[in-house]
C-alpha cells in the first residue's frame, strides 16, 4: 500500500506544480496554530515544507494558548484575504471561525459543506479528497457507482463530508460510529472500509477479508508510536490492503491543503 500512496503522491504533486506555473496570480496561505501542540507542529511544518518546494508563500502565526480568545481568531478570519487554516486541535474551547468558501482551504466552513451536500463543491476537505484518491487508485476512477461503503465515524472533519462525497458519486454508503455495535457487522460485505474515528482498536484486521481496501484515517499515539485506529495482527491480511499509519491518508491530506490553496486562487480568477 505504501507504493501506492507514493504513486498517488508523485503523480498528485507533479500536477499542482504545473498547475502553478500557469497562474497568473500568486499562491498564499495563513496557517494559524494556538498552542503548542506536537502534533500540530509536525502536520504544520508538512504544509510549509511543501509550499517551499514550491515556491509558494505559507505564513505561520503562532498565537499564546493563555492568551487567545475566540474574538482573536474571528478577527483573524474576517480580515483575511487569501486562504487561511486554524489547525486543529484548537485548546480551551476554541472553535475554528466560519470561513466563507472564497478563503476555506480545509473545507470545513458551512458555506463550502452546503456546497457539498448540493453537489456544487470544488472543494473537499482535505482528509475527504485524500481518501477519495486511494480509493480511486484501487477501484478505479470511474468505478465509485454502486461501491460499497463503510464509513465509520461521523466527525464534520471526515466521517460526515466523506460520506456525502460518495453518496454524490452514487456508491451504496453505510454509516457507522463509535456508539454502533460494531462487533455484530458483517463487513465482509463491503468493498471499501473506511475508519476515521480517534480511537485505536475500535476494530481490527481479523474483521475483514482479502481483497477489500482498507483505509485507515484515524492518528492516535500509544506507548510512544503513531497507530492508526485499525489494530493489527500478524499474518491476518497483507499489508497491501491497509493504509498505513503513519505515511497513508496523512501524507496525503497535506498534499491537499496545496491544491485546494491552489483551486480556491483559480476560482477567484474565474
Amino acid at each position: 500500500m505504501k507504493s501506492v500512496i507514493n504513486t498517488i503522491y508523485e503523480a498528485k504533486l507533479a500536477e499542482l506544480k504545473e498547475k502553478v506555473t500557469t497562474l497568473g496570480t500568486p499562491v498564499r496561505l495563513t496557517i494559524v496554530t494556538v498552542g503548542d501542540d506536537p502534533a500540530s507542529k509536525v502536520y504544520v511544518r508538512n504544509k510549509i515544507r511543501l509550499f517551499d518546494e514550491l515556491g509558494l508563500e505559507c505564513n505561520h502565526l503562532t498565537l499564546d494558548e493563555a492568551g487567545t480568545t475566540q474574538t482573536d481568531l474571528d478577527t483573524l478570519a474576517d480580515n483575511a484575504d487569501h486562504p487561511i487554516l486554524f489547525q486543529l486541535p484548537l485548546p480551551n474551547g476554541l472553535v475554528a471561525p466560519d470561513l466563507p468558501a472564497a478563503i476555506d482551504v480545509d473545507g470545513f466552513g458551512s458555506e463550502t459543506l452546503g456546497q457539498l451536500v448540493l453537489g456544487q463543491n470544488a472543494i473537499l476537505p482535505c482528509t475527504v479528497q485524500a481518501t477519495i484518491d486511494i480509493i480511486s487508485a484501487h477501484c478505479g476512477e470511474f468505478n465509485f457507482a454502486g461501491l460499497k461503503v463503510a464509513v465509520v465515524g461521523r466527525s464534520n472533519i471526515v466521517g460526515k463530508p466523506l460520506a456525502i462525497e460518495l453518496i454524490n458519486r452514487q456508491s451504496t454508503v453505510s454509516s457507522f460510529n463509535s456508539r454502533s455495535d460494531l462487533a455484530a457487522v458483517s463487513w465482509a460485505q463491503f468493498d471499501v472500509i473506511v475508519v476515521a474515528t480517534g480511537s485505536h482498536g475500535i476494530l481490527d484486521n481479523s474483521q475483514f477479508i482479502e481483497g477489500q481496501l482498507i483505509i485507515d484515517v484515524g492518528i492516535n499515539r500509544v506507548d510512544g508510536k503513531l497507530v492508526g485506529d485499525i489494530k493489527h495482527h500478524d499474518g491476518i491480511l497483507s499489508p497491501a490492503a491497509i493504509t498505513p499509519v503513519p505515511g497513508g491518508v496523512g501524507r496525503l491530506t497535506c498534499l491537499h491543503v496545496l491544491g485546494n490553496a491552489i483551486k480556491l486562487v483559480e476560482s477567484s480568477t474565474k
